[in-house]
């Protein structure tokens, strides 16, 4: 797996947090489905089958190399309309698909440049801490994420926008240069977008580009519930200097779709 800025974690450090956030979010889903605020239209149990799609469709990328033509080709595919147990039956799937295949071995998946099983040790745990945030804050009670995971999860989100310019439906991005900023106990890291045309090229930097026409500051775990669309600029812990917000909004909310 590759980050841009060194923020990766270990392979067993993913499916810790893979394991710890599916507990948590499994235990959130209460027995009456109830609204999602950040997924609308969707209930929890909306949510719960969400996530076993996800996980059944990954599991299936990763022991056969491509994707799934329908969900009738995810064998064995669970016949219950039981979220909750639908969930389960994914979470198993995907934990043992990751357990069992070599991380090095390729396999289809939409990153630019990361085509291998390694890639979806990341993603599937970064997938699975956002849609925990979701159920939390479904029923009130919304729990911290690791700061160095959160900090991961910024990284990787971010690393998505290189492909906004292969999506047709994208229009002209000639944005100029953006900073993100998340802040850490021990500093800071800081992360260049150059948007051009239909292009988009994400870099490390040590602080925000003094060409930055817009910079985006905050605390890790908040930095990356905003890019993510999971709070917005009036959370105390963003901070945003400069012009362009609504646009860098909408083209996040393309990248992570």
């Amino acid at each position: 797996m590759r980050s841009v800025a060194g923020t990766e974690l270990s392979r067993k450090q993913y499916l810790i947090h893979l394991n710890a956030d599916y507990q948590i979010l499994a235990a959130a889903i209460p027995e009456t489905p109830v609204e999602v605020p950040s997924c609308p239209g969707w209930t929890t149990n909306d949510l719960a089958k969400h996530m076993a799609h996800v996980y059944l469709g990954q599991a299936h990328v990763v022991e056969t190399g491509s994707q799934a033509e329908n969900k009738e080709h995810l064998a064995p595919y669970p016949r219950t309309d039981d979220a909750m147990e639908f969930m389960t039956w994914g979470f198993e799937a995907i934990t043992k698909a990751l357990d069992i295949n070599r991380p090095e071995r390729p396999t289809w998946s939409w990153h630019h440049s990361d085509h291998t099983v390694d890639f979806w040790f990341r993603r599937m745990a970064h997938e699975t801490v956002i849609h925990r945030i979701d159920t939390e804050q479904a029923v009130g009670t919304v729990s911290k994420i690791d700061e160095a995971f959160a900090l991961d999860g910024v990284d990787e989100v971010l690393d998505f926008l290189p492909l906004l310019g292969s999506w047709p439906e994208v229009p002209n991005i000639d944005f100029g240069i953006v900073s993100i900023v998340a802040k850490t106990k021990s500093g800071s890291q800081v992360w260049d977008l150059q948007f051009t045309d239909k292009a988009a090229t994400v870099s490390a930097a040590e602080k925000p580009n003094s060409a930055a026409g817009l910079v985006i500051s905050g605390d890790a775990e908040a930095m990356d519930l905003y890019l993510w669309g999971r709070i917005d600029s009036s959370d105390p812990r963003i901070s945003i200097t400069g012009e362009g917000e609504e646009t860098f909004k909408q083209l996040m909310q393309v990248a992570v779709l």
